[in-house]
């Protein structure tokens, strides 16, 4: 991300081409205009458990106390003010964090305030021993609402650390709020694994649109290859293998069917990223559309798991998806959107922990149709751009990928996130580093584009130009070197874009100096 020391459009449009886009409807769009940001209140769990922690720092492991990174929001259909976000609390440098904290606000993100009690997704959470998420840490955090508001889902990762393979068990579960994040209900358990050969990775959970009873979750398992093998076994040898999995409920998230595969990809090939839209309108109403990353190896060795990616040799990640039309009993093979051309950030030599090939997604409630969103390398020599393809027929068929971010230049843009207002305004939100120095080259800013809903065809890169972007972080930049090194300075593998009526609520990470409260905070605005 870079940082911008004013709020001035990054891109300027000449007289002509102003006049073209207003003959075509796009100059009314103007930009977007946002709130300031307003810093969410976190709940650090690291005094809370210290035993704990000293005894995996003993091990090895640093962790990052008072750092929150990887936000996730969603907004109450019947009340868009109603917002609950999800974060990682106290980021571990080897993989995920001592717990997961919940946030609510009811004024649209002007104020937040903490969860009276917190799901209970690991021990340093407050689970008990015997319970569902007695677990050592916790990752990947996603929040959903039921369509009639009166539920609220909150997802988890968590797991064991610091034994052979994978480290030990992993858990997918899930907590259900019934007065609007308030006060979250003991975890359900969707799958667990013991095996020490097994993780459950990169999960996230969805409210069914249209049926207030059900909701989904979905996420990879990465299988190793033998018993009881070092970590590092993918840099000599290809023998892993990620599904998808898949788990649902029809009882407002009382019970939660046993996880199991909708798509294997095969043995040394994985899915990542999982996330499932739902169509409120169009061709594809109500179908179950999983979207995720599909990594084959061609003799190369790819790995992706909450402790980064790790690669050996050469891979292909592609923007994929698979189908179900009768609510998540039957799924489609995958579906291929486009090759992504992977394109790492890296600030002064060291790497950026950023999304890099996990695409987001999101349905246009106004026209029924899909958007996926990627870093990818393929429009400016490599360098990480925002990628942006759409579809029109329920994930059938997809355009032309085009570059949607207005980073200018050089300079990276990283972490999209993509969301649809309720008139169908496209929004979509990334980190760039244009207001980088040689002397402060981690600074870095938030931005917001977007393609108005008055526009025709997203697909366009005009209808993206036209709005010009929007920074986000108005109080000044912030430096990401100071963020959590979790593989690289790692803020999280995304961020939170809220549809809130007509108004979007991006929720994100910033690092010092704009963080007070440790290394890294989150923060919203209030974007139309």
């Amino acid at each position: 991300m870079t940082a911008s020391r004013s709020s001035r459009r990054a891109f300027v449009l000449g007289s002509s081409m102003l006049a073209v886009l207003a003959g075509a409807g796009l100059a009314s769009a103007g930009p977007l205009a946002a709130s300031p940001p307003v810093q969410s209140p976190d709940k650090p769990l690291a005094g809370a458990c210290s035993a704990l922690v000293a005894q995996q720092t003993a091990a090895g492991s640093v962790n990052y106390p008072g750092s929150e990174v990887e936000p996730q929001i969603a907004a109450d259909p019947t009340d868009p003010d109603h917002l609950v976000g999800s974060f990682q609390q106290d980021r571990w440098n080897d993989g995920g964090s001592n717990g997961l904290t919940n946030v609510v606000s009811h004024d649209g993100g002007a104020t937040w305030s903490l969860a009276a009690t917190q799901p209970a997704f690991s021990r340093c959470a407050g689970a008990a021993p015997g319970s569902p998420g007695y677990f050592m840490r916790s990752t990947d955090p996603w929040v959903s609402f039921s369509a009639d508001g009166k539920v609220v889902y909150s997802i988890a990762d968590s797991f064991d650390t610091g034994g052979p393979a994978f480290g030990g068990a992993s858990s997918i579960m899930i907590s259900r709020s019934l007065d609007g994040g308030t006060t979250w209900q003991q975890p359900v358990t969707a799958r667990l694994d013991r095996s020490d050969t097994v993780l459950n990775d990169k999960e996230s959970v969805t409210a069914d649109p249209l049926k207030s009873a059900s909701a989904y979750a979905v996420w990879d398992q990465l299988v190793s290859p033998q018993s009881h093998a070092n970590p590092d076994a993918f840099l000599h040898s290809i023998a892993y293998r990620g599904p998808s999995y898949f788990s649902s409920t029809a009882d407002q998230g009382a019970t939660w069917s046993p996880g199991r595969i909708i798509y294997d990809p095969g043995q040394n090939d994985q899915t990542i990223g999982n996330q499932i839209v739902v169509p409120t309108t169009g061709p594809a109403k109500g179908v179950l559309i999983d979207g995720f990353n599909l990594i084959t190896n061609k003799g190369g060795k790819c790995l992706y798991t909450h402790g980064g990616q790790h690669c050996a040799g050469n891979s292909t990640s592609t923007a994929a998806l698979v189908r179900s039309t009768d609510g998540g009993t039957t799924w489609s093979d995958a579906i291929g959107i486009d090759v992504q051309q992977v394109a790492p950030v890296s600030i002064a030599g060291h790497p950026v922990r950023s999304s890099d090939d996990l695409p987001e997604f999101a349905a246009n409630p106004v026209t029924g149709a899909i958007y996926a969103v990627w870093q990818d390398g393929r429009f400016a020599n490599g360098t990480s751009k925002i990628a942006f393809a759409q579809s029109t027929d329920g994930g059938l068929t997809w355009s032309t990928t085009i570059r949607a971010d207005q980073s200018p230049g050089s300079t990276p843009a990283f972490v999209p996130q993509i969301q649809v207002s309720a008139d169908g305004t496209v929004g979509l939100t990334y980190y760039d580093l244009q207001n980088a120095t040689a002397a402060q080259p981690g600074l870095a800013d938030a931005y917001v584009v977007h393609c108005h809903a008055t526009t025709t065809d997203c697909t366009n890169p005009a209808s993206w130009t036209a709005g010009g972007q929007t920074r986000l972080s108005s109080t000044g930049s912030f430096d990401y070197t100071t963020a959590p090194d979790a593989g690289g300075y790692f803020l999280g593998d995304y961020t939170g874009l809220a549809r809130r009526g007509t108004s979007f609520t991006p929720f994100y990470g910033m690092s010092q100096p704009i963080a007070t409260a440790g290394r890294s905070d989150i923060f919203s605005n209030s974007v139309h």
